[in-house]
This record gives structure tokens, sequence and C-alpha cells, in this order.
């Protein structure tokens, strides 16, 4: 009689068991790496276009338009130059909002953020505002955007920016 090699059945069950259980801790890490990924795509996203709205600003600034027609003209330069960028969350979605809202009341970066925040509703959509320097005070353009983290302590990233 020959005699047979190959696997037992106790090897097989063994090494599945092993690739089950490599799995079951991979996948998660996976997903949370796509999802972190997502988030900073976004935050780029919108940290990109703070820059750019404040060149435009002082463009139009220099230009001799009127506030309102800034706050116009900024809504749509994002539509006209942000049309092709996607949500990183949704792709069928463009990532912003093509609305640029004013902010009013504040004195610092900190506080022109704080009035913002809850002008940001959508996840991963960015979301940017204004607030007009009047006397002594600075202006601000600030973006937002909602991720699905939470980064120092919360789940809206923001950024603002000075305008004189």
């Amino acid at each position: 009689m020959k005699k047979q090699s190959g696997f037992t059945l106790i090897e097989l069950l063994l090494v599945l068991a092993i690739i089950g259980i490599i799995s079951a801790i991979a996948i998660p890490a996976l997903l949370g790496q796509r999802a972190r990924a997502r988030d900073k795509s976004a935050i780029s996203n919108m940290d990109g276009r703070v820059g750019d709205l404040v060149g435009q600003y002082d463009k139009f600034k220099e230009a001799g338009l009127t506030n309102a027609s800034i706050q116009t003209s900024l809504g749509n330069y994002l539509t006209n130059t942000g049309g092709a960028d996607k949500n990183p969350w949704n792709a069928a979605n463009t990532a912003f909002d093509f609305t640029v809202h004013k902010v009013t009341g504040a004195t610092n970066q900190s506080t022109a953020i704080a009035n913002f925040k809850s002008a940001v509703t959508s996840l991963g959509v960015a979301t940017f505002g204004i607030q007009f320097p009047t006397g002594g005070t600075n202006g601000f353009i600030v973006g937002g955007v909602k991720i699905s983290g939470v980064v120092n302590g919360s789940s809206i990233v923001t950024k603002a920016t000075a305008i004189e």
C-alpha cells in the first residue's frame, strides 16, 4: 500500500480559523482607514478653497465691487470652479455648498468660526462664509466641513482667514 501525503482535516480547519481571525482584525482597520482618508479629502477640499476665496475676495475688492456683489461673485466663483470636485462621502454630490453665507458679529477668528459652525450641515460638503471688514475690525472668510470622525473634539473642521 502506498503512503498518501497531504494535509489532514484538522490542519486545514486550523488554517481556516487563523485566516478568519486575521480577517476579523484587518477588515475593520481597513474600513477605518478609508473613512479617515475620506475625511482628509473633505478637509483638504475645504482648506484649499478658503485660500482661493481669499484671493478672489482681494481681486473683487480691487475691482471696486460692493460687499453684496463680492458675496455673490464668490458664490459664482465656487460654482464655476468647483463643479467637478466630488464629495468624498457621496460621489453623486459636489464637494461644495455654492452659497457663500454671511457671518456677523466676530472680532477674531475663533468667534467667526463659532458663529459659522451652524451653517455646516452635510457630511463631506464644504460650506463657506464671509464677514466683511468694518471700521477697525478685520473681516474673515470661513470654511467648514462636516466629517465622520472627530478632530479636536468636533465633527466639524473649520478654517478662518482674515481679510482687510
